[in-house]
């Protein structure tokens, strides 16, 4: 694959990805020469959509994971708690979780994950300043209205089983439309616990951000197993400096990388420098041959 720089590395001794001051959990990652290390999971659901937490949950396991953004991005069009928690408003998750992060680092992006049938799927918007004006039939129109917004927007789960029986990420015709109108920014290679080679692809042919998110719906310890040394995916945002505009700048201009299963997966121009930022040589010697 072109451009590709995809490394398995043994993070707790060659990758400081872990802060074992804060007890072995929080991700760390050094900054690499002209930008700053955002970790970022701009893919999670709470009990606003069809999640099994209340939004604040998302926040406290943001800050134990030492991350540096999310974005909560509850289903616009699919609603199976409705009857319990109505809220006509899709913009409260995003309002609760914001006044949560308020007193801390924690960066808050406003997002709402577009939900269709296949073609064009699932995909998420971030940085919407209302995500109310996404409701509406026209599958197209949604994405339309995202990019008015000035919305990032990317391909969420390409190979999810659900809507692919295959399991393999392919383009269809919609999403050839998507692209030549610039709808699309960025692909999941990455969701949960899968990783597609086919989504990578698609993000070096059509210079798409190289995504990778939790999708997480129940708990992150649990489903990462974190208490045992397993983290979450996260996206790897390469930002001049430590803010949401900035970090707005960097996804648009594909400056990611993805970390998964303690492996970074991106292009060669931004994990070759992650993994020299990371690697420290403490002493090296030469033995001949006897």
């Amino acid at each position: 694959m072109k451009s590709l720089c995809l490394l398995l590395l043994l993070v707790s001794s060659i990758l400081s990805a872990h802060d074992h001051a804060r007890g072995g959990r929080a991700v760390e990652f050094p900054n690499i020469p002209g930008y700053v290390t955002l970790k970022c999971d701009f893919h999670q659901h709470s009990v606003f959509s069809d999640g099994e937490v209340w939004p604040t949950i998302r926040v406290q396991e943001a800050q134990k994971d030492g991350l540096d953004a999310i974005a909560v991005t509850e289903h616009i069009e699919y609603q199976p708690h409705k009857n319990d928690i109505p809220h006509p408003d899709r913009n409260r998750s995003f309002e609760i979780v914001k006044n949560a992060a308020k007193n801390s680092p924690l960066i808050v992006i406003n997002g709402s994950e577009i939900t269709r049938r296949m073609p064009p799927g699932h995909a998420n918007a971030i940085f919407l300043t209302d995500a109310n004006a996404l409701l509406g039939p026209d599958s197209i129109g949604v994405f339309r209205e995202a990019k008015k917004q000035g919305a990032f927007t990317f391909w969420n789960h390409p190979n999810w089983l659900g809507q692919s029986s295959t399991g393999i990420a392919t383009l269809t015709d919609v999403h050839k439309l998507l692209l030549r109108e610039k709808l699309l920014d960025g692909i999941e290679v990455v969701n949960d616990d899968t990783y597609s080679d086919e989504a990578l692809q698609i993000a070096l042919d059509h210079d798409l951000a190289i995504m990778g998110s939790s999708d997480i719906h129940g708990l992150i310890d649990w489903q990462y197993g974190v208490p045992d040394g397993g983290h979450r995916p996260v996206t790897l945002v390469f930002a001049k400096e430590r803010s949401a505009e900035s970090m707005k700048e960097a996804l648009f201009a594909k400056r990611t990388a993805v970390w998964f299963n303690n492996t970074l997966i991106g292009r060669e121009e931004f994990v070759a420098p992650l993994v020299r930022q990371s690697l420290t040589v403490a002493s090296a010697e030469y033995q001949a041959k006897k």
